[in-house]
């Protein structure tokens, strides 16, 4: 349809460009949402006349289910064919990039071209494994940041294939201790750490494999401050891969669920990752993760610690993990309810 006045805006139709706060540059809607009454009104309140929209028919909607489909289908081909692989190195066998190398560009596609592969992520069936599935998640979060950083397409398949595999070396560990219920031993944490000493020779000894694909599973538990391991590099010491994988590993794990700890609020992370985005993570990469993450959110119904539930209405530009929400008929600014925080995601 293009750009309508927003009194002429119906139920239904998708945004298909961001609307900023005039004054701020704030981001007030996602581009991809599909419109309600709420978040209708709720740009009227904030004085919006024009917005661009594309207008929902059947052959739209069946369109979208199409392409949700579709990533699911790449999503479950790459997942196959990387436990047989992870099967074939714990008997010995090498791995042989080849056969992963169309499923990577398959998933690096769905990737570059989707407005919320977040979303998209939250709709697969998660694993038992968690090392497997971590893994999975890491790739994808790691070629997501990798474009919004501007990589290249031979760029973001290293990047990809480093975040597939940047764990591969917890194989050579023994399985009670990675799924230990319980906090290791300091003996068993020094085995752990080796995980990346031990990755990174695998991946060297890998026919196709980039000395940058290498680095990211070598240098992913190294920071900026040179408290990381396994070399305790400082800041350009350490290849950008590892410092991209770095991030997306914290923010997968945190929120992820576990045996012996339950998952964090996406936006309690994105706090911790902005704590330590300078002297510990990489300032530039983490600002470029934070900015462009929390729009994914903006829509989303999500759980209060007072008990309430909202709507993410409004990220702030200059602190996107303290969000706008709209709880029924109140706004409740989380910038200024500094004892009120988002503890789950709910839709």
């Amino acid at each position: 349809m293009g750009i309508i006045k927003i009194d002429e805006v119906t139920p239904g139709m998708v945004l298909i460009e961001d609307v900023e706060d005039l004054d701020t540059g704030n981001i007030l809607l996602k581009s991809g949402i599909v419109l309600n009454k709420k978040n209708i009104l709720h740009l009227k309140n904030m004085n919006i006349s024009y917005i661009n929209v594309l207008e929902i028919t059947g052959e739209i909607k069946e369109v979208n289910k199409n392409k949700q489909k579709s990533f699911i289908n790449k999503y479950d081909n790459l997942a196959d064919k990387t436990k047989k692989i992870l099967k074939d190195i714990k008997l010995g066998k090498k791995i042989i990039v080849s056969e992963i190398s169309d499923e990577v560009d398959d998933i690096i596609d769905e990737i570059t071209n989707s407005n919320n592969i977040l979303g998209r992520l939250r709709q697969i069936e998660q694993s038992d494994d968690y090392t497997f599935q971590h893994s999975l998640n890491v790739c994808m979060l790691s070629t997501m940041l990798g474009k919004w950083l501007g990589y290249t397409e031979i760029e973001l398949k290293q990047l990809a294939v480093s975040g597939l595999f940047h764990d591969i070396g917890k194989l050579k560990i023994s399985k009670d201790i990675i799924e230990k219920p319980s906090r290791l031993s300091e003996m068993e944490f020094n085995i752990v750490k080796k995980h990346t000493i031990f990755g990174y020779n695998i991946l060297r000894e890998t026919i196709g494999i980039s000395q940058s694909t290498a680095f990211g599973a070598l240098q992913h538990h190294e920071r900026e401050d040179g408290s990381g391991y396994p070399l305790k590099l400082k800041s350009d010491n350490i290849h950008e891969f590892g410092k991209i994988i770095a991030i997306c590993d914290i923010f997968d794990a945190m929120t992820s669920r576990r045996i012996y700890k339950d998952k964090k609020s996406p936006f309690k992370v994105a706090e911790l990752i902005a704590e330590n985005r300078f002297g510990v993570l990489d300032a530039r990469i983490s600002t470029v993760f934070l900015d462009n993450i929390s729009k994914f959110y903006i829509g989303n119904l999500v759980k209060l610690s007072n008990g309430f539930i909202g709507e993410i209405v409004y990220v702030n530009k200059n602190i996107p993990t303290r969000p706008v929400v709209k709880v029924e008929n109140t706004f409740i600014d989380l910038m200024k309810m500094k004892d009120i925080e988002i503890i789950d995601i709910i839709d």
